[in-house]
């Protein structure tokens, strides 16, 4: 475990250390913002991100707790920052949690773990509109005045009666086009990052194109689409809907592409993988992010009580980037600066407060 450890540590330290590249990628043209990032211990520097896994679920603590057979919250913090500090050690600096309030955030968990690992954590404001699991609490509004104001709040006065403020919006999409109540979602949210500067992410099914539809709603808000991305796009395989998307500004979320490695799920590990390729050299390693959506809580648990995406690959777990994603991107001829735009630089940019 040490000595893989320690090659592991070595090989992302080579990504984080590379130069930005002369000929810089699309997005990654524009001068970097030198701005401030809020993550759940306060503001800090966006140069101080590092490699970033900008999709994954850390602090869903109470839907975990539902499911804990040990000795409570207070062991479930301890094993989740024994877990975080191994991932950090292998260097990894920041998570960003797109858990929100109506699928079992738990701010306070979030943060305790986040000052014990060492890692910076980012915590969502948002709406993912998932039933059953969304039903469980009420809607703070069904306006979208209303819902843009309750998501203004938890990015400017803080979350759940703490001084924590939210970093990122995260709104959810279920199908191919979205609800009625999505459309409220979607367009609090536009309003809500306008007003205050911090980006979006979206879950879109991508195997239905589902981010064509949400991106002319959000448009019709006024937003930048580069505050916009598009995550589990690599759902799609279609290189046609990536590139359309990436045209107009949007950012990509490839955060599934372990999912490939079951024969369950289409497309394949590999097909995946040559999207991001090809991506890449069509210039789009600027829109790009790598990450997993992992549900964190889970590796905590029995393995009979593990979600179905955490048995997938339970032994890399949220190490699948770094470790067999990264490796296999420059196998196939990704460059070193390209990884860096998509695991630096770019969350770098995006997470910076416009």
């Amino acid at each position: 475990m040490t000595v893989r450890r320690d090659f592991l540590k070595r090989a992302v330290a080579t990504i984080l250390l590379q130069p930005v590249a002369g000929a810089a990628q699309a997005m990654d043209r524009a001068p970097h913002r030198s701005g401030t990032v809020q993550s759940v211990l306060g503001p800090l520097g966006a140069s101080r991100l590092g490699f970033t896994l900008a999709h994954e679920h850390i602090a869903d603590a109470p839907d975990i707790l539902d499911r804990w057979a040990g000795g409570g919250r207070d062991e479930l913090v301890g094993r989740a920052v024994a877990l975080l500090k191994g991932i950090k050690a292998a260097g990894v600096e920041t998570v960003v949690d797109l858990t929100t309030y109506d699928v079992a955030r738990d701010i306070r968990f979030l943060q305790a773990v986040s000052r014990g690992s060492g890692l910076t954590m980012i915590a969502a404001t948002g709406q993912r509109f998932f039933p059953p699991q969304s039903a469980r609490v009420a809607m703070p509004s069904r306006t979208v005045e209303g819902l843009a104001e309750f998501f203004q709040g938890e990015i400017e006065q803080g979350i759940d009666g703490t001084a924590v403020k939210a970093g990122v919006i995260k709104i959810g999409v279920v199908a191919q086009h979205a609800s009625a109540l999505e459309e409220v979602g979607l367009r609090a949210g536009a309003r809500a990052s306008r007003k205050t500067g911090v980006p979006m992410r979206i879950h879109a099914k991508a195997a239905d194109r589902a981010g064509e539809g949400i991106a002319l709603i959000l448009e019709d808000e006024g937003i930048d689409p580069a505050r916009v991305s598009f995550d589990h796009s690599d759902d799609s395989g279609r290189m046609d809907y990536f590139l359309g998307l990436a045209r107009r500004g949007y950012c990509l979320g490839m955060d599934h592409v372990h999912r490939g490695l079951d024969a369950a799920f289409t497309p394949s590990f590999e097909r995946r993988v040559e999207c991001i390729r090809q991506l890449a050299d069509a210039g789009f390693a600027g829109n790009i992010f790598l990450s997993q959506d992992a549900e964190f809580g889970g590796a905590l648990l029995p393995p009979e009580k593990r979600e179905w995406r955490e048995t997938i690959d339970p032994a890399q777990g949220m190490l699948f980037v770094p470790l067999t994603l990264i490796p296999r991107l420059l196998q196939i001829g990704v460059s070193q600066d390209a990884v860096h735009a998509m695991t630096v630089r770019n969350p770098r940019r995006f997470f910076s407060l416009a």
